[in-house]
């Protein structure tokens, strides 16, 4: 599993809202942990990409721009 609990990925994406069918909003405390995982997402994916930067070019690679020149 991808660290999500089961269910949770089903409404990921579909259409489908957890929120009140009359109103059409969503209960307050799904909105928080929506928020929650939103902005737990996005420093997750901040942190790769940071460590993406940070990562050396491997000599083969540069090897080949090298002799593109």
């Amino acid at each position: 599993m991808s660290g999500r609990q089961q269910g949770e990925s089903d409404n990921i994406g579909k259409g489908k809202s957890t929120g009140n069918a009359r109103t059409g909003k969503d209960a307050p405390r799904e909105k928080g942990g929506r928020r929650q995982r939103t902005s737990d997402l996005g420093r997750a994916l901040r942190s790769i990409y940071d460590d993406t930067l940070r990562e050396s070019v491997p000599d083969d690679f540069l090897d080949l721009l090298g002799k593109l020149r």
